[in-house]
């Protein structure tokens, strides 16, 4: 596993050069990726071979960074890394980025989250300044203590929600935008009643519907929630980003439009785990690393459904 680590941080380091999004505005899951397959038990050789297959349809960083903004966010960052140490910068940027934890269908919260818990500071400066670069407030700022529906009265009247204008497009971002502009929605979403253990439950409805749909856009839901999660400790103000998170959690559900079906029956992870190991669907990979440790935080059987849903389709293709 040294080994493996060794090879994490040096891949890590190569990623550098790499942009945060390509094709249009789809984010680089490479970094996430290797960290899921290593914190999953990946060896060295394994993260490698992936680097080397998914590396070349991603895009360089700019060549010139004079004038882009990215680039002016990210150099930012990195001085303030520097200066101040992982910690203090957590502290200090994490609430104001939470107000836009929408950003790339919470990539920037989820890269962010795989950078603290790869240890990889140069990771970290990448996932906060793409955050930053993208950072989509969806709904004016919400009393955080506002909420009067629980949870189950809340996913049911989001579900039931229709948009007065036709809402489209090639990016759940896009989807999420759209659905915020719906009056109905912006009445409905903050009044989610928070409590002790409200994300451990929104996780866990997230993953019971990923688990009986397989959708795309709840797989970002799930993974979102463990990123969340894992963020907490530098949160000084955890009800005010849940808030936040609630709201743009609400806009992934309705840009989903799932409705439950039958899921499958939960494999133990001795199974899953080589399964996604073996996969070369880097959401796979994600969903199954996330899930395990939203079990391991919250506990019960759904994290474990979802990622035998997920690796599923990865067992069939083998």
């Amino acid at each position: 596993m040294h080994d493996a680590t060794m090879t994490l941080h040096d891949l890590l380091d190569r990623g550098l050069a790499l942009h945060p999004e390509y094709g249009g505005g789809l984010a680089n899951h490479l970094p996430m990726a290797l960290h899921a397959l290593h914190a999953l038990g990946a060896d060295a050789q394994r993260l490698q071979d992936w680097d080397a297959r998914h590396r070349g349809r991603l895009q360089p960083r700019a060549t010139d960074p004079a004038g882009d903004a990215f680039e002016a966010r990210h150099a930012a960052v990195v001085a303030a890394l520097a200066r101040d140490g992982r910690d203090a910068v957590l502290r200090r940027d994490l609430p104001g980025l939470m107000g836009g934890v929408a950003a790339s269908a919470f990539h920037g919260l989820i890269r962010t989250a795989h950078a603290v818990a790869a240890g990889h500071d140069g990771e970290l400066a990448m996932g906060l300044a793409y955050w930053s670069h993208r950072h989509l407030p969806l709904l004016a700022p919400h009393d955080q203590t506002d909420g009067d529906l629980p949870l189950s009265r809340w996913l049911a009247e989001l579900q039931a929600l229709r948009p007065e204008r036709e809402v489209g497009g090639r990016l759940i971002t896009g989807r999420m935008r759209a659905w915020a502009g719906e009056p109905s929605f912006a009445a409905l979403a903050p009044r989610l009643r928070l409590a002790h253990d409200t994300l451990g439950e929104l996780a866990a409805a997230a993953a019971r519907l990923h688990a009986a749909t397989a959708d795309f856009t709840v797989l970002h839901m799930v993974t979102a929630c463990h990123a969340l999660q894992v963020l907490q400790p530098w949160l000084d103000a955890p009800a005010a980003a849940l808030r936040s998170f609630s709201i743009a959690a609400a806009a992934a559900l309705c840009a989903s439009q799932a409705r439950g079906a039958a899921a499958p029956a939960a494999r133990p992870w001795s199974q899953i785990v080589p399964l996604a190991l073996a996969s070369d669907d880097e959401h796979v990979v994600k969903l199954v690393y996330a899930a395990r440790g939203l079990e391991t935080a919250f506990g019960g059987e759904a994290f474990r459904v979802a990622a035998t849903r997920a690796t599923a389709a990865s067992e069939v293709a083998a």
